[in-house]
């Protein structure tokens, strides 16, 4: 199964420095507050969370230089956090500033 893609829109909480993987790979870890009214079942419902995000290579050049609390259109993948940590991490591939 392919289908694995997530946008969300939200405020940058933290926003971890820029460093690299052994590999050399540029990687920047960050948060992603939420906060908005969605419908379920006909009733509206608030929904506030933090997300965790990771980037890489250039996407994280690209989030290292944004600022916390701007407010940021993300579109990428979920996957697990790691082999011993099940929480799930969003991996920006798209990131943009909103007003």
């Amino acid at each position: 199964m392919s289908c694995n893609r997530t946008q969300l829109c939200g405020r940058i909480e933290t926003l971890g420095a820029l460093r690299f993987s052994p590999a050399g790979v540029a990687l920047v870890e960050f948060t992603i507050a939420h906060r908005s009214v969605q419908t379920e079942a006909g009733v509206p419902r608030k929904v506030n969370y933090v997300l965790h995000a990771i980037a890489a290579g250039d996407m994280a050049q690209q989030v290292a230089q944004l600022s916390k609390k701007c407010t940021v259109k993300a579109t990428g993948f979920l996957a697990q956090a790691d082999r011993a940590n099940a929480a799930m991490v969003l991996h920006v591939q798209n990131i943009e500033l909103i007003e």
